[in-house]
């Protein structure tokens, strides 16, 4: 083999190096926060939960903490992330089994119409499940875009809980969602803010300007069949990228 051979040969060897090193898995691409895509939608991002109790008068929030700090995606059984579909998902307690560590508390003190005295019971042993998305009735951005290229920083969606009072029976609360989810709808969108890029951080609370109603959610039964009637549960969530 002559020099000018073994040169060639160096070369095309080095460029099938570089090429596959420049060509990474795109399972290994990282997007915002902490998450990796997989292949289906945009990068998942773990989140760390801080739920309000008093707003910034020192009013109490209608949806409070269990008083054991932040619910912590990977903790405690605490399940939290902005998913591929670039919702938010939220569960206080991910087990298959045995007792909830972490929950959530509800005040169900004061409904719209003053008559109604329905009062759920909380069992704190099983699971507060929290989801949202888009609204029919307004523009939607995935979380993971909302305030970056162009995108707005606040808009509204959907969020909904399911908990349970028993063994045996269970409610949903819903900011509109599903039957919520009306044009003249009496209770409040979810509003989403991004107020920080980096790291990424939004807040989730029932009062914006795109929401024209403030802080009402429905209760209903589990299967969605039976209204209890419409309170004012007013909320502060912060979602913050580990």
């Amino acid at each position: 083999m002559n020099r000018l051979t073994r040169w060639v040969l160096g070369v095309l060897t080095i460029s099938v190096i570089a090429c596959n090193e420049a060509a990474p898995s795109a399972e290994r691409v990282v997007g915002v926060g902490s998450g990796l895509l997989d292949g289906k939608g945009l990068p998942t991002v773990s989140l760390s939960v801080t739920v309000a109790d008093l707003d910034s008068l020192g009013n109490a929030y209608g949806i409070t903490n269990d008083g054991q700090g932040a619910y912590v995606d990977g903790s405690q059984n605490v399940a939290a992330s902005v998913d591929q579909y670039g919702n938010f998902a939220f569960n206080t307690f991910s087990a298959n089994r045995g007792t909830a560590t972490r929950w959530v508390n509800y005040d169900f003190s004061r409904p719209v119409d003053p008559s109604n005295l329905f009062r759920p019971a909380q069992d704190h042993t099983e699971n507060y499940h929290f989801s949202s998305g888009a609204s029919a009735f307004s523009p939607w951005i995935a979380l993971q875009n909302l305030g970056i290229n162009g995108n707005p920083s606040t808009e509204c969606g959907y969020m909904g809980n399911s908990f349970s009072a028993n063994k045996s029976t269970a409610y949903r609360v819903s900011y509109h969602k599903g039957n919520e989810d009306t044009q003249t709808s009496p209770t409040a969108f979810a509003v989403f803010t991004r107020v920080s890029v980096s790291p990424a951080v939004w807040t989730v609370t029932p009062v914006g300007s795109c929401s024209p109603v403030s802080d009402v959610a429905a209760l209903r039964s589990a299967d969605g069949t039976i209204l209890y009637g419409y309170y004012t549960i007013p909320f502060f969530f912060t979602l913050t990228a580990r």
